[in-house]
Parts: structure tokens; C-alpha cells; sequence
């Protein structure tokens, strides 16, 4: 696997020039980048790639579900009991053991949505983009990028494992960049992965990591990933490292 990142422009980082496709910036910054595209070329030329690409990608993850889980709990209807009258109540008495059963199914669906972290593999292969789900084989050339989603957010750490047990940091290391620090809701990662022609199976590992202070450190995280790759069986299935969550997405290539 091949790290490849966005073009680099002079004096617009990476990064700035996602949030601006995100809509994140201020005035200021935004007037910083357009002014930057107006002198380059190339730069107005990949914006306006990107802009195509996210909007394939819209197409394919629409935003609404992540609106809807990150949306305040609607009031509980059980509320409304207690301006029932004296007869209903009494009728009430008898679904004492059915309404405490729907409240808490409800509290766990509520704990379920919410918790979680979801990594999908976004891949570009010629002109076309698609999501790789089951059945999906990748091929040497496929360029894909990495779509992260958590209703918590926190410190991000993106690695590649492969078949052989080697480990790879790719993101929010400081040997590639820096900390990356995600904020609640879905990002699709900043820069792209080039499948090459190894003959091997790879797969990407996403580690969520809270901000607090006790939170795990990039070396530590990376000696995590090492100790589950010895395992015999790929890919590993590590236990959960204290402090964070994680995700394993398989990437599988066609082999010669």
C-alpha cells in the first residue's frame, strides 16, 4: 500500500483545504483559499475534483442518518400518563410490568446508536467512486480514502496491517504529520492510499482515542497493533486497548 496525499499548494495545508470543501471555515480563511485558487490553476483544478468527489461520496453516504443519531432523544410518550384521569390511571396500575419494559428497550436502542465507531473504505477506481463493502475485491491502482464516523470524536490514529504482521502508521502520528483530532459526526480523511501489486492482504486499522489526559499515546497504540499482529489469524482480532475504540477494515485485493 502506497500512502499518497492530496496535492500540496503552497501555503494552503491539507487540511485547510477540507474544511473548506466541509464548510468549517471562517470568512477569513475561506477568502485565504479562494484567493489561493484564483493565482493556481492546479489548485482551482483540484477543488473543483474534490467538490466531484464529495458529492459522489454524498450520493453514496447521505449525511441524514448521522442527523438523526446525533439529534436529542425525543420526550419519553409515558410522560403523558400523569395527566390521565383517575380511571385510566387505575387502568395504568395493570401495565406496570409493560411500561418499564418499553422505557428501557428504548434506553438501550438510545445507548446503541450512540455509541460506536464506524470506519468505511471510499474507492476511487478510474472515473468511478463506490463504497467497498462485501463481496468487493480491490485492485492494484485503487486509490481509496477513509470515511470515519463516531457521535464522540476524540484523537484519531490511522495504521495499515498486513497478512505478514508489519504495521504501518498513516495518520495521527508525528512521523506522518501530527495529531489528528476528530470532532463528533463523519469525516472522510484527508489524503489517499494507492493499492500496489503485493502479493499480500492488507487491512486498515482506525483507533479512536478520548481526549482526556489518560487517553493512550501514538507509541502506545502503535505497540498495541504490533502485539495483535502476531496472532496467527488475519485480520487480528485485538482486544479493546484501555481508553479507546477501535475499527478493522479488511482490504481485499486481487493477488496474482
Amino acid at each position: 500500500m502506497n500512502p499518497t496525499s492530496i496535492p500540496r499548494f503552497p501555503g494552503v495545508p491539507d487540511l485547510l483545504l477540507e474544511r473548506y470543501l466541509c464548510d468549517e471555515l471562517s470568512a477569513e480563511e475561506a477568502l485565504r483559499v479562494e484567493e489561493a485558487a484564483r493565482v493556481s490553476p492546479e489548485l482551482s483544478a483540484h477543488l473543483r475534483e474534490r467538490r466531484a468527489e464529495k458529492a459522489a461520496f454524498a450520493l453514496v453516504r447521505p449525511f441524514g442518518p448521522v442527523r438523526e443519531r446525533l439529534a436529542p432523544p425525543r420526550q419519553s410518550r409515558w410522560r403523558g400518563l400523569w395527566r390521565w384521569s383517575l380511571p385510566v390511571l387505575v387502568l395504568g396500575v395493570g401495565l406496570t410490568a409493560v411500561v418499564p419494559r418499553l422505557i428501557a428497550l428504548e434506553e438501550v436502542e438510545r445507548v446503541r446508536v450512540r455509541g460506536g465507531l464506524t470506519a468505511r473504505v471510499l474507492v476511487k477506481r478510474g472515473d468511478v467512486v463506490f463504497e467497498q463493502g462485501p463481496g468487493v475485491v480491490l485492485r492494484p491502482g485503487d486509490r481509496v480514502r477513509v470515511e470515519v464516523e463516531d457521535v464522540a470524536g476524540g484523537a484519531l490514529y490511522v495504521l495499515a496491517l498486513s497478512e505478514r504482521g508489519r504495521v504501518t502508521p498513516l495518520q495521527g502520528f508525528e512521523i506522518t504529520g501530527g495529531a489528528l483530532s476528530m470532532a463528533p459526526g463523519r469525516w472522510v480523511l484527508p489524503g489517499s492510499l494507492e493499492l500496489d501489486a503485493a502479493p499480500e492482504q492488507e487491512a486498515l486499522v482506525v483507533v479512536l482515542a478520548s481526549d482526556s489526559q489518560d487517553a493512550p499515546s501514538p507509541e502506545v497504540v502503535q505497540r498495541w497493533l504490533e502485539h495483535a499482529a502476531r496472532e496467527p489469524d488475519f485480520p487480528p482480532s485485538p482486544m479493546p486497548l484501555p481508553g479507546t475504540r477501535h475499527a478493522v477494515r479488511v482490504l481485499p485485493k486481487e493477488l496474482p
